[in-house]
C-alpha cells in the first residue's frame, strides 16, 4: 500500500524541503447527559492490510505550505498478477505505485516504483525505482503488525538499506518504518505507516534523497476496510500535511 510505499518520490522530497469540546449542563431535572460514545478501540490489523494490498487504489491530495502554495499529489497504486523473486525470495507479491505532484497547477514531477512483499503474513522485502538511477530498497529486518490494531499501540515493521541501483554496491540511506494506532472517532480508527530516512551519504544526495520523515495514515473500522486518510511529510523542520 503506501503502507510500505514511500508516497511522496525523492524529487518531491527535495521540493517541499524549499518550500474543542463543549462542556455539558445540568438540566431541570438535575440528571446528567449520558457519556459520548466511546471511540473505536480495536479493529483487524494483518488481514486488513492484506486485503489492502491485493486491490487497486488512487488517492488525490491536497496540501498547502505557509507561503500559500497549492500542491496536489496524486497516487495510484496497482498490484502486479502473480509471484516473483525479490532479493532471493521467491513467491514475492508486489505492486506498482504511481505519483504525480503539482504546484500550483504545474506538473513538478512523477515516479514509479514497484514494491515488493510476502502475503499471509504481510512482510515487506524492498523496493526498486524505475526512475533515476533505479534506487534499490532492501529490507534487511521485516516485519509485520498484529492480528488485531488497538488503539495506543506501536512497533517496528521493518529496517531498510537504500542503494543507488540494483547492484547494491553503494549505499543512499537507511530507513527505518514503524507503525502507530490512535483513536480517531467510534467507527474507525488511525494506523500510520511512519517511515524515517536518515543517514543520506553524497550519492544519496546526488541521487535527490534528503532526510526526511514521512506518515503514511489510514482509517481502519471493526470490518478492516482501510482507507487511505492522510500523508504528513516533514523535512527541514517544515511539516505538509495532505488530506
Amino acid at each position: 500500500m503506501p503502507i510500505r510505499v514511500r508516497a511522496v518520490p525523492a524529487a518531491a522530497v527535495v521540493l517541499l524541503a524549499a518550500a474543542g469540546c463543549g462542556g455539558g449542563g445540568s438540566s431541570s431535572s438535575g440528571t446528567t447527559p449520558p457519556p459520548p460514545p466511546a471511540n473505536l478501540q480495536s479493529a483487524p490489523g494483518v488481514a486488513a492490510l492484506t486485503a489492502y494490498l491485493q486491490a487497486p487504489h488512487q488517492n488525490t491530495l491536497t496540501a498547502t505550505d505557509s507561503a500559500g502554495n497549492s500542491y496536489v499529489v496524486q497516487l495510484t497504486t496497482t498490484p502486479n498478477p502473480g509471484t516473483t523473486t525479490f532479493n532471493g525470495v521467491a513467491n514475492a507479491s508486489s505492486e506498482v505505485d504511481a505519483l504525480s505532484l503539482s504546484k500550483n497547477g504545474v506538473p513538478v514531477t512523477s515516479s514509479s516504483v514497484t514494491s515488493y512483499y510476502v502475503l499471509s503474513p504481510y512482510q515487506p522485502l524492498g523496493t526498486a525505482a524505475t526512475s533515476g538511477s533505479g534506487t534499490v530498497g532492501i529490507d534487511s529486518a521485516p516485519g509485520t503488525i498484529p492480528a488485531t490494531l488497538t488503539v495506543g499501540s506501536s512497533g517496528p515493521i521493518s529496517t531498510v538499506t537504500v542503494y543507488h541501483d540494483a547492484t547494491l554496491a553503494t549505499v543512499d540511506a537507511h530507513e527505518t518504518v514503524t507503525y502507530t494506532v490512535t483513536a480517531n472517532n467510534t467507527k474507525t480508527l488511525i494506523l500510520c505507516v511512519n517511515s524515517n530516512t536518515t543517514d543520506v551519504t553524497a550519492q544519496g544526495t546526488a541521487d535527490g534523497l534528503a532526510v526526511h520523515s514521512e506518515a503514511d495514515c489510514y482509517t481502519d473500522d471493526a470490518a478492516g476496510s482501510v482507507v487511505l486518510d492522510h500523508i504528513v511529510l516533514t523535512i527541514s523542520g517544515v511539516t505538509l500535511t495532505f488530506k
